[in-house]
């Protein structure tokens, strides 16, 4: 009996025609803007893929997007499947494990994250190193999709060096923009950490935080899908926010540095 991966993969390839080689790029609904420099694409609801689970507020909008970037093949994962919505461990797994069997031989996580680091600032885009999970879950506990091997994975070096090279020389050759690097911690969400978890987190040596990112590279890592995090800066964790972190806030940062933020996606996609 085929596994629920491979009868979506199917469905997805007998409906549009998937290039190998692709760029996988895990898309936050906040930075939708990147799908108006797309072309040719071709645009899969979720809600049409069969056997594909769609929770939460934001189900109806979410979509596979294929298509190119000039030069580029990319798939889009349009929105992310939210732990706090419903998805299970398995949920997260599969629609990584998806993205790999469709061709993606790289993949770049969209994400906006909290600063846990004086040295780090809102406005400033960042890249992890290395994760601290702290969310208890696993997307590999009880994966029943075993076409990868042994599920005993190695997580020295869960983010590609390579990549990460590439982001950073290319924002400041092309840019002038420092990458800053560091460790990312992750929550379940969907609230923010205490003002005792921040200083905890900072303690253990994380430098920002995120929801839902250290889960999808977890899977990443297992269907040996290299993987870069790519985040701007949206606000101070609690522990040095002065006021309320507040949704509104959050927004109204992200929207003063998605223009940049956007820029050097778009030229990371090309470098890579």
């Amino acid at each position: 009996m085929a596994h629920i991966v491979d009868n979506i993969v199917q469905y997805i390839k007998n409906n549009v025609d998937v290039k190998n080689h692709s760029i996988g790029i895990i898309l936050s609904s906040s930075y939708s803007d990147f799908l108006n420099y797309v072309e040719d694409k071709v645009q899969i609801p979720f809600s049409e893929i069969p056997n594909f689970k769609v929770l939460g507020k934001d189900a109806e909008n979410n979509k596979l997007v294929f298509g190119k970037y000039k030069n580029k093949d990319v798939i889009i994962s349009f929105g992310r499947l939210h732990y706090n919505y419903g998805y299970s461990c398995e949920d997260v797994a599969n629609y990584i494990f998806i993205l790999k069997e469709l061709g993606c031989d790289k993949l770049v996580i969209s994400a906006s994250v909290g600063s846990l680091n004086k040295k780090i600032k809102v406005g400033d885009i960042v890249t992890a190193t290395d994760h601290i999970n702290l969310t208890g879950r696993n997307p590999l506990y009880h994966c029943e999709y075993n076409k990868y091997g042994n599920v005993f994975v190695d997580m020295q070096k869960p983010y590609n060096e390579q990549m990460i090279e590439v982001l950073t020389r290319t924002a400041k050759s092309e840019m002038g923009i420092k990458v800053k690097n560091g460790v990312l911690v992750e929550y379940n969400g969907p609230s923010v950490e205490t003002i005792s978890e921040s200083k905890f987190c900072r303690v253990i040596g994380a430098d920002f935080s995120a929801f839902h990112v250290c889960n999808e590279v977890i899977a990443s890592k297992y269907c040996n899908l290299p993987v870069i995090m790519f985040a701007l800066v949206t606000n101070f964790g609690s522990s040095y926010s002065l006021e309320k972190i507040k949704h509104e806030d959050v927004a109204y940062n992200r929207s003063c540095g998605l223009k940049y933020y956007l820029d050097l996606l778009k030229r990371l996609i090309l470098n890579l």
